[in-house]
């Protein structure tokens, strides 16, 4: 089974910094300026061609398992031209920022024309694992090409962002299973701060992840604390609703110091033995994504969904969607036909999954066993949550618009299907960036669905509507029609495209 961890490292994605052109521009500010005053200091970026690249600016400071604190101010002009350290995780020959607990920082792309210009701040995924704000495939640069100031940020991964360890090392500590968030907080408010000064409007900020990234805009729009500091959302393989109980949390803690040799060893561990307890306490965790937010009641008062459904998250446009057939990334062809396992699960009971299988194997007869599970892999962990997130917004008259990914890979070992992270090449319009090349076949060919998708993202956070030549006109999802914007070769809006499978699991 593929780790949801790695994927863009499995991809042997290259760094931003070897190819990716670059960006930024004071508003109200001479917009040729590669040195910015910022809150903490100056910082100097690069030019490349007509946008602007600021790299690893600091943003915040932690302790281990502490609350971030904003970055120390510096003295001088910060060369803000070096990769971002990167969040200590498994090796990925991809990442030339150095691997450091200190990682809180973030890179900046925007247009050379004088602001302000809309934001998108961009939270990778990596199943809360891995992942790095200099992945190439989600370089910024087509986006400040076309008018957008795109922020891509780090926040603290696996143990040292998502374990709750209050229980284990006292009071103080408490609420630490939620460091990853409270991080991309701390980045949101330093672009309320700052963003101006490279050109955005604080106004204008759409927050945007995928996979664990878009689980992550879920749990912020499920955080009292982060209402105002997003304008607009999207989704891409996200959810509200993968969290942990306290209960939950502190049980997996438990777990996770047992592996490292004691809770006495949580504070002095080395970086490579926090990363080897963090994979043996996951694989013998009965559970998928075990590095999650937690209902602490402080932070986080409920389950994101639930915060939506209760009308009391932001009522701010959202864009949401997932991949045709995202669990074949995850479930390989040999063990597919055999019965789910626990750790394959993130959100449902295994008790329902047994009831869906079914279920399933009524409602849709013509599927193999494995075609059948990879089915209900992706309902469980993308497409049902992402539709449970799509039916609670709008149900509160916020605007919704909703896609399905079914444009095929023309290539690679899931040719002819549309895996998990197939979106990402089309949204930031880097298509032929070798490592979507080498794995799912993309090239030029494929242009012209990257020109409609990446036309449409840009056109949401600039206007809060996705508009794009080569698509229909796409209308807003609601409770009663489920207009969803199908994505292929030839796009369609289609009410309810997937009536016969919600109806399994009571949508």
């Amino acid at each position: 089974m593929i780790d949801r961890r790695g994927t863009l490292a499995l991809l042997g994605a290259a760094p931003l910094f070897s190819a990716a052109p670059t960006l930024a521009t004071p508003a109200r500010a001479d917009p040729q300026a590669l040195t910015i005053a910022t809150t903490l200091g100056r910082v100097q970026g690069a030019a490349q061609g007509d946008i602007r690249l600021f790299t690893g600016i600091p943003f915040g400071r932690a302790a281990r398992f502490a609350a971030p604190r904003p970055a120390p101010r510096w003295q001088g002009v910060l060369a803000a031209t070096e990769p971002a350290h990167v969040a200590p995780q498994s090796a990925n020959p991809s990442m030339t920022g150095t691997m450091s607990e200190d990682c809180l920082q973030l890179n900046i792309w925007a247009p050379s024309t004088p602001g302000p210009h809309p934001v998108l701040v961009y939270i990778h995924g990596g199943g809360n694992e891995g992942g790095w704000s200099g992945e190439a495939p989600t370089a910024g640069d087509r986006f400040a090409r076309d008018g957008v100031v795109c922020v891509t940020v780090n926040y603290r991964l696996g143990a040292l962002g998502f374990l709750e360890t209050g229980a284990l090392l006292g009071p103080a500590y408490r609420g630490s299973g939620n460091n990853g968030l409270r991080d991309q907080l701390l980045a949101l408010r330093w672009v309320q701060a700052n963003i101006a000064a490279f050109g955005g409007d604080p106004r204008r900020v759409t927050i945007a992840g995928e996979s664990a990234g878009g689980k992550n805009v879920g749990s912020l729009m499920g955080l009292p604390a982060a209402d105002g500091l997003y304008a607009q959302a999207a989704m891409f393989s996200g959810g509200g609703e993968t969290v942990h109980t306290m209960a939950e949390a502190e049980a997996f803690a438990r777990v996770y110091a047992e592996k490292l040799g004691g809770q006495n060893r949580l504070l002095t561990a080395s970086m490579a033995e926090i990363l080897a307890a963090q994979h043996q306490a996951r694989t013998s965790w009965p559970r998928n994504f075990p590095f999650r937010p937690v209902v602490d009641g402080a932070l986080m008062p409920m389950v994101p969904l639930e915060r939506m459904r209760s009308g009391k998250a932001p009522g701010v446009p959202l864009l949401i969607g997932s991949n045709a057939d995202e669990g074949r990334m995850f479930l390989p062809a040999d063990r597919a036909d055999q019965p789910l396992s626990p750790q394959a699960i993130s959100n449902a009971a295994m008790a329902q999954i047994a009831d869906l299988d079914r279920g399933y194997a009524q409602a849709f007869p013509d599927l193999s066993a494995a075609q059948r599970h990879w089915r209900l892999l992706t309902a469980e962990e993308y497409g049902m949550p992402c539709l449970r997130i799509a039916l609670a917004h709008a149900g509160r008259g916020a605007s919704v618009f909703r896609y399905r990914l079914t444009y095929p890979a023309p290539g690679g070992p899931f040719k002819g299907y549309t895996p998990h992270v197939l979106d990402v090449p089309f949204t930031f319009d880097h298509v032929t960036v070798p490592a979507f090349a080498r794995f799912f076949g993309t090239s030029a060919a494929d242009q012209p669905m990257a020109d409609r998708m990446h036309a449409a993202m840009v056109s949401f956070v600039a206007q809060g509507r996705p508009v794009a030549a080569g698509l229909p006109d796409w209308g807003r999802f609601d409770t009663a029609g489920r207009a969803t914007m199908v994505l292929d070769h030839q796009s369609a809006l289609v009410a309810d495209p997937d009536r016969a499978e919600r109806l399994l699991w009571g949508l």
